[in-house]
């Protein structure tokens, strides 16, 4: 996922607390004249939600931009050590989409907000969102911030624990709809959070004592209904729905009989029907989404409903004995229908789960013009099939000591990731003060760099403590201390 911040120089320090900063390269900052300074003013004149704190600097004439994170974690290492439920992530980006509605109140660019996972920060939850913002005249983004949210929101689906398919189906189908707007799926989300708290799987009764005593019940009724329009294309629709009222009483003008005023009004009602479906009922290649609505049913007394099913009875013929069957003879054929109805769901929700399955492959297997990605196998020169020598292989290990023996850790993967979390390492450490997801190693040619994940009690290199997210290259001989455990670092 692409960010406009890759053609940047970007570098974290501690210094009367933590830092990202920005410059243009490691030796040129930015000149006065790259920022948008109305942005600018706003940014120092006010403090914006959700957005991170930001202070610049400026040197002979070159400004450098400092994004205050302190008590921060970048969104992508936060949801690997702490998955997100359907809650969080729903709180996410409603957070995230109200961030980018509110830019406008402050005189900011919705393009400029850098919608990447290593650049969005998490406070004490997910509901504490924290976006950076480029307040350059010339940071747009290659892609369109729709077309960033999307990507966003199909790449932290992957992230989500206990993921709901049916309601991530309707995500699905509201991405792909071409009236996409932050609005529409703000509202969506919103929508689907409640009903994810009222547990919309199980349909309840709530009873309710009326003032006459009855109960009445209130079911909670499923309903299909179209994704919200942008306002563009209401606006769109209206200006069409005009123009056809003008040319159908354009035509009555040529003829004004009463024939023509009912063709006329007839025509007119048409038109405004057809807006009418296009705005709730129907549109071309858009799938409607399950809301829930509460009805109200009115429950009859018991004893007025006993008595009319016995009246009926004698009516047939029957007696009240052999018209009310007893429990017993109820229960098997009340078995048997639940029983039917336990299959049915089991089928529908797996074919439910295949649908999305298959909306999720079919999204992430087209590139960003919907073309479908090329599957075919390379064919290459024998040349290329034929091994390379590319010399002796270079090794790099850790080692440790434990009870007195030397313990020999390799590094074979491209990213080795220690921390005390069973899940997301390649090397789970249970040592005194480990956070879950405390370094990674990342190979970078015959050597390793390491990277400091935001551990609390931090990392440090020969005794000196290293600043977060900052790769540093190792050395042989190297010593590293992650809480109370020390490893040595070795080439060989």
């Amino acid at each position: 996922m692409s960010n406009p911040l890759d053609e940047y120089y970007i570098d974290y320090l501690e210094s009367n607390g933590a830092y990202m900063k920005l410059r243009k390269t490691s030796d040129t900052g930015f000149r006065s004249d790259d920022f948008q300074e109305l942005q600018l003013k706003m940014i120092q004149s006010n403090n914006i939600p959700r957005l991170l704190p930001m202070s610049f600097e400026e040197v002979n004439d070159q400004t450098t931009v400092f994004y205050k994170i302190e008590g921060l974690r970048r969104l992508r290492p936060f949801s690997k050590e702490r998955p997100l439920t359907m809650q969080e992530y729903y709180s996410l980006f409603i957070n995230i989409i109200q961030a980018l509605q509110d830019s406008n109140n402050n005189m900011l660019s919705d393009h400029r907000f850098v919608l990447h996972e290593d650049f969005i920060f998490i406070g004490n939850g997910y509901h504490q969102v924290y976006l950076t913002y480029l307040p350059l005249k010339e940071a747009e983004n290659n892609k369109s911030v729709y077309e960033s949210l999307k990507e966003l929101l199909l790449n932290m689906a992957s992230e989500v624990q206990g993921l709901n398919g049916v309601q991530f189906k309707m995500i699905l189908s509201y991405i792909k709809d071409s009236g996409f707007s932050l609005q529409g799926i703000k509202e969506l989300l919103s929508r689907l959070q409640k009903s994810s708290q009222q547990h919309p799987e199980e349909e309840t009764d709530h009873k309710i004592e009326s003032d006459n005593n009855k109960e009445d019940m209130i079911k909670i009724k499923k309903v299909r209904k179209l994704p919200p329009l942008s306002s563009k294309y209401k606006l769109y629709s209206i200006l069409f729905g005009v123009l056809l009222l003008a040319m159908v009483w354009k035509l009555y003008e040529t003829s004004t009989n009463t024939a023509m005023l009912i063709v006329s009004s007839i025509l007119s009602v048409a038109v405004i029907a057809g807006v009418y479906v296009y705005w709730f009922v129907w549109r071309p290649g858009v799938e409607p989404i399950i809301t829930e609505k509460e009805v109200k049913v009115k429950k009859k007394p018991m004893k007025q409903a006993q008595s009319k099913q016995v009246k009926e009875a004698n009516r047939n013929g029957k007696s009240e004995a052999e018209e009310l069957q007893p429990v017993e003879a109820i229960q098997p054929a009340v078995k048997e229908s639940n029983y039917q109805i336990e299959e049915e769901l089991s089928f529908a929700n797996a074919e439910s789960a295949a649908a999305v399955n298959n909306d999720y492959s079919e999204v992430n297997s087209s590139d960003s013009y919907g073309n479908q990605l090329n599957d075919q196998t390379m064919l290459l020169d024998e040349n290329e099939m034929l091994p390379q020598n590319s010399g002796e292989r270079v090794n790099n290990y850790l080692v440790i000591e434990r009870e007195g023996i030397e313990e020999n850790i390799e590094l074979d993967t491209d990213n080795f990731i220690i921390g005390r979390a069973e899940k997301g390492t390649n090397l789970c450490e249970k040592g005194v003060g480990i956070s879950r997801l405390h370094v990674e190693f990342i190979k970078l040619s015959d050597t390793y760099g390491i990277k400091d994940l935001g551990a609390k009690n931090g990392t440090y290199i020969n005794n000196e403590k290293i600043i977060p997210y900052k790769i540093l290259e190792l050395s042989n001989e190297d010593t590293i201390q992650i809480g109370k455990t020390i490893y040595i670092y070795k080439v060989s």
